[in-house]
């Protein structure tokens, strides 16, 4: 027998410690539901859980952001729904100017509001915001800036395709390849109702036969006004008053035309002004053949330059303005290089007017300043203003993509593209619709659809995309749903099975305590042998 060491207590000991550990890891992992608390439970199990825990709060982050993304296209989506509400109302102002059992007065009303819907469309443009993000001035698609102050760039959609983007920055040349002509207006000729010959600049209105009524009322008894509207939508009004003599009216026409219209400005017109609003007295040659008309040429080469006089239906009547010849609009050369690269994008291409549309990308429009390579000169021998050619231009455009990119899945490069076009006026090409008269507002119809048409492209994207982001929140339901019992059957623990194994150490831990009472007695015999 001895005494120093009892094994059996040892013994007894080091159950009872064991059994105590594992009774107490069994009741952490009933009270927390989980069979890995701490990486020593199952260090591989715990790697590969916690992987699992990563991918499933990134699927739940990717679902709330494709939720975002979709109200961010809803609410574009909503502004365009009201920007062709806008449109339908100005086709319908479009086609009821077209009626002639309208009159001047009237089309100017119906201009006016024309003139307030764009400005609501352009509004529209440049509020419309998620987040205080703009969506439809063009930004959602790319950042755009160019080194001439007067080029406008206009972004129809996105410039990045499959993962390419076409950043960067294009230099445009451009030159005169064929001139342009500027419209020419004559009036009716001009009598003194007095004497019955053809009037002179120094008559007054009040001695013309042409301002008198088929009753003999006098049209200018009160002062009148003029609104002077050209076909880029830029407006002036002139008054005329009884006692004007016709060279006063000619001035007041030259002098709002010029300084109003700003067709003094354009390169080579100026100290040419006096040739936009003449009166002639006597036989000329061209146009001003005619002795005792007005002739109102304007300085600009197309159908942005031409002039729509608008007031009394009368007093229009009485001047009887009538174009006289074709108007065309310029014709240039226009080549596009990469800048960066030197490589040529598109060599020559003959555009006519100053909008550049798709060269650069078939979603980028450039328009380039009216005095664009070239230089306005009056042709005396046929009374108008034509286009000549000046130096060939070069203008640099800078494209920066800005397309929308939603994260809609928990790693890296897991996204989708969504680019917003720019769905302002000017983008849209209404900024310089007219309703001011028949011909105006018979091509303002089409020009009308035409937009129409571009915005209704937008929002059947803008519906694509939800309808994507629709089916992205379903995946990533299904996926996390699946990611998340994965990570369950490594994680969790098996309560009942737990639960056995609790009551199994718990009793274990008592009959070892038990045994180690016992061992501890057992050198109590020694004593016996004292006796």
């Amino acid at each position: 027998m001895i005494i120093n060491h009892n094994l059996p207590a040892l013994n007894a000991l080091r159950n009872l410690n064991g059994n105590d550990k594992l009774h107490s890891s069994a009741a952490e992992k009933l009270s927390s539901g989980l069979r890995i608390n701490r990486a020593a439970d199952d260090a591989t199990g715990l790697a590969i859980s916690q992987s699992m825990q990563s991918q499933i709060e990134g699927l739940d982050q990717a679902t709330r952001n494709a939720q975002d993304a979709t109200s961010l296209i809803q609410t574009a989506d909503g502004a365009l729904n009201e920007s062709q509400s806008i449109l339908t109302r100005m086709r319908d102002l479009a086609v009821q100017s077209a009626n002639s059992t309208y009159t001047d007065n009237d089309r100017t009303s119906m201009q006016k509001e024309v003139d307030q819907l764009k400005d609501e469309l352009n509004r529209i443009g440049n509020t419309t915001a998620f987040n205080n993000k703009i969506l439809l001035d063009g930004s959602s698609a790319a950042v755009t800036s160019s080194n001439d102050a007067n080029t406008k760039i206009f972004m129809r959609g996105a410039i990045q395709e499959k993962g390419v983007s076409s950043a960067g920055t294009y230099k445009i040349d451009v030159s005169l390849r064929a001139a342009g002509t500027a419209q020419v207006q004559q009036s009716n000729i001009m009598t003194n109702k007095n004497t019955g010959l053809t009037a002179t600049g120094n008559t007054q209105l009040k001695d013309v036969a042409n301002f008198y009524d088929a009753g003999g009322k006098f049209l200018v008894e009160n002062p009148q006004n003029v609104s002077l509207v050209e076909g880029d939508g830029k407006g002036t009004t002139i008054t005329i008053n009884g006692d004007d003599t016709l060279n006063e009216v000619a001035v007041k026409y030259a002098t709002a035309i010029s300084k109003g219209l700003g067709q003094d400005t354009i390169t080579g017109v100026s100290g040419n002004t006096q040739n936009m609003s003449i009166y002639n007295t006597t036989k000329g040659s061209g146009v001003r053949a005619v002795s005792g008309v007005f002739v109102l040429s304007s300085a600009k080469a197309g159908a942005d330059g031409t002039i729509h006089a608008v007031g009394d239906s009368m007093l229009m009547q009485a001047f009887g303005f009538n174009q006289f010849g074709k108007v065309n609009d310029a014709v240039y050369a226009v080549s596009v290089t990469n800048a960066a690269t030197g490589s040529g994008i598109a060599t020559g291409v003959a555009v006519e007017g100053n909008n550049i549309i798709g060269l650069v990308h078939k979603n980028v429009d450039v328009q380039i300043g009216g005095s664009t390579a070239q230089q306005a000169q009056y042709i005396s021998g046929l009374g108008r203003f034509s286009v000549a050619s000046g130096t060939t231009q070069s203008t640099y455009v800078h494209l920066v993509d800005n397309t929308q990119v939603f994260q809609i899945g928990a790693n890296e490069l897991q996204n989708m593209s969504a680019a917003i076009g720019d769905m302002r006026s000017s983008s849209l090409g209404v900024d310089k619709v007219l309703v001011s008269d028949i011909d105006s507002a018979g091509k303002a119809i089409t020009t009308i659809d035409a937009a129409n048409t571009r915005i209704s492209a937008q929002r059947s994207a803008l519906g694509a995309y939800q309808n994507r982001l629709s089916h992205t929140m379903t995946n990533l339901g299904v996926t996390q749903e699946n990611l998340t019992a994965s990570q369950s059957q490594i994680k969790d623990v098996d309560m009942a099975q737990e639960m056995t194994e609790y009551s199994k150490l718990g009793i274990l831990t008592q009959t070892a305590n038990a045994m180690l009472a016992q061992s501890n007695q057992t050198p109590q015999q020694v004593l016996q042998l004292l006796r």
